[in-house]
């Protein structure tokens, strides 16, 4: 009987598909197993037997990325580049002229000089030439390509500085991957890191292959936090452009502006003189190193040198006299150009070249800077009480801004004579402070009495940091008198400060002018003085105080009005067009005195 042989197969191809699925699920399954067998169960025999065909067990470093610095309005002011160096050890690379010739195509690096160097043998060593990622990329390809183990690349650790100079006193510089100076020293912690680290082997040509299991283990790598500032970068240009015009043309050692907000004590713009180029700090190092007088690259001056505020401080004076009841309303001191107190005799220079001032009131001893009426007082007060009044507005204490090398202001507290003493103290010597603390201080005036600590940075990733707030100074009637009388300084017939006048605005603020001691001699008739000057602006709700101090100017000027109040003026026009300010109407009897 004849058969067909056709066969019907319908279902059969459903069943070789499950067939072979089963087959590859199996496999799957082996090779799961065999991995976990090699990563877990055997993995010491399998590094034990990775020894011995030359594969070395290794660690290998996740580099952490550096965090970035920020001003409060977005300005970029700190970030990691991302350039490379290359590396090479003489005897792990092949000496051969085609290596050579690619690597220097891919680096720039004169092949001559790599060939002579690999030639002469020895330890190994960095190029200083900076690679872009492609290049670096490139180096990669050649080590693998030519099996050049003895070949490596690494993070430059190089930072770019958008604003350079403007901001460099407070930011500082990176080399080596490390901060040196400024925030980039002082927050290392914060802004490094902490780098990664994976476990692998490494075969004969020098490739790393990361082992699994391990790498899970290992550490991970944590990448730096971003840091916040209080400052505002378009203040923190217009304050070091101003302040480095005048510092230069008044031939002075140094300068510090700055600008604070008194309600919040967040600093808005710390300019220091000189600057320097944090992307090239080493000419200013090296007139360090030469005995020349360098501030900016080691030392900010605003936190790391000690200046006596002169007879801005007769505003302190004034304010205590009120509040302790030695100042009485209507009182006046009889200010003949000059009084004995003790042993020694304290006259009024200042403005008026050692002119009397007749009958003072506390408010014409503050417009027109009496230094006998200051001096009188502040006996009557005594220094025990002033000592107080100075711990309290943290004159003595470190700003606590977190800058590298902040110190404490001084007072001698062993003087034997605390009579003299005190009546030094009244018009500003005989005391020493940061400009950074005295700015701080000089905020209780604008701040209904209350004293608020300067605060520089804002934010460390996501952690805020809080505003310092340092207890009441003075009674709030007494701030806000004393900020009236200072507004005197500028608006007021004998004002000392009253060639800074802004039309349409009232300005507030007090200048200064204290002797130095020469650092060699040790006498304070050197000729050489500190320059001050601050301001509230406006003088009524003050949005900002504006400290200004310029050191030993040598051009022939030297009161605070002359060298430090241009300063003060060019910085209050610009915060007035910079936030926009309306101008008011002045008083009747302000604009008399114009």
């Amino acid at each position: 009987m004849w058969r067909s042989r056709n066969r019907d197969t319908s279902g059969d191809g459903p069943a070789r598909a499950r067939i072979a699925i089963g087959f590859l699920t199996f496999g799957f399954l082996l090779v799961g197993a065999n991995q976990l067998r090699v990563q877990v169960s055997a993995r010491d025999e399998i590094l034990a037997s990775a020894d011995g065909v030359g594969q070395l067990v290794t660690e290998r470093a996740v580099p952490a990325e550096r965090g970035r610095i920020y001003s409060a309005d977005g300005r970029l002011l700190a970030r990691s580049a991302k350039l490379f160096k290359m590396g090479m050890t003489p005897d792990r690379v092949p000496l051969s002229p085609a290596f050579f010739a690619d690597l220097s195509e891919a680096t720039g690096v004169s092949a001559a000089e790599l060939m002579d160097f690999a030639a002469r043998g020895g330890p190994g060593r960095d190029w200083e030439d900076l690679l872009s990622r492609s290049q670096r990329d490139a180096v990669r390809r050649i080590r693998a390509d030519y099996q050049a183990d003895g070949l490596w690349t690494k993070s430059a650790g190089r930072r770019e500085y958008p604003m350079g100079p403007l901001a460099a006193p407070i930011i500082g510089w990176v080399t080596d991957g490390r901060g040196r100076t400024g925030l980039e020293a002082s927050l290392e912690s914060s802004l490094a890191g902490e780098k990664g680290l994976v476990v692998g082997v490494t075969d004969r040509s020098g490739r790393f292959i990361p082992w699994l299991t391990r790498s899970i283990l290992s550490r991970p790598v944590r990448n730096g936090a971003d840091v916040y500032l209080t400052i505002d970068s378009e203040i923190q240009r217009a304050a070091m452009q101003s302040l480095a015009a005048q510092c230069e043309l008044q031939k002075a050692d140094d300068g510090v502006v700055v600008v604070l907000n008194p309600i919040n004590g967040d600093i808005l713009a710390l300019a220091t003189w000189p600057d320097f180029d944090p992307d090239d700090p080493r000419e200013a190092l090296l007139g360090a190193a030469e005995g020349l007088r360098v501030v900016g690259p080691e030392l900010n001056p605003a936190v790391g040198l000690r200046f006596e505020p002169g007879s801005m401080f007769k505003a302190f004076t004034v304010a205590l006299g009120i509040d302790t009841g030695v100042i009485e309303s209507g009182e006046t001191v009889t200010c003949e150009g000059r009084k004995r107190i003790t042993d020694r005799v304290i006259r009024c220079a200042g403005d008026h070249r050692l002119k009397a001032h007749g009958a003072v009131t506390k408010e014409l001893c503050i417009e027109a800077s009496c230094n006998v009426a200051a001096a009188t007082w502040a006996v009557e007060i005594g220094f025990n009480r002033l000592a107080e009044m100075i711990r309290g507005l943290g004159l003595l204490d470190r700003p606590g801004i977190g800058l590298t090398g902040e110190v404490e202001g001084d007072l001698d507290f062993d003087e034997y004579n605390k009579t003299l003493q005190a009546a030094n103290l009244g018009f500003g010597q005989s005391l020493n402070a940061t400009p950074v603390a005295l700015a701080g201080a000089f905020a209780v005036f604008a701040n209904d009495g209350m004293l608020v600590r300067p605060r520089l940075i804002m934010k460390i990733g996501a952690e805020e940091q809080p505003v310092r707030f340092g207890g009441r100074v003075f009674r709030p009637e007494t701030a806000r008198q004393v900020l009236a009388m200072m507004e005197q300084v500028v608006q007021g017939e004998h004002g000392t400060g009253r060639s800074l006048r802004i039309p349409g605005y009232r300005l507030a603020g007090k200048t200064g002018t204290a002797q130095k001691r020469d650092p060699e001699t040790g006498r304070m008739d050197s000729g050489m003085y500190v320059s001050s000057f601050v301001g509230y602006v406006p003088a009524e709700s003050p949005k900002a105080v504006v400290l200004v101090m310029i050191d030993n100017p040598s051009a022939g000027q030297y009161y605070g009005a002359q060298v430090a109040g241009p300063v003060f003026d060019q910085v209050c026009r610009f915060l007035i067009n910079y936030w926009k300010m309306p101008a008011e109407r002045a008083s009747e009897e302000n604009v008399a005195a114009r």
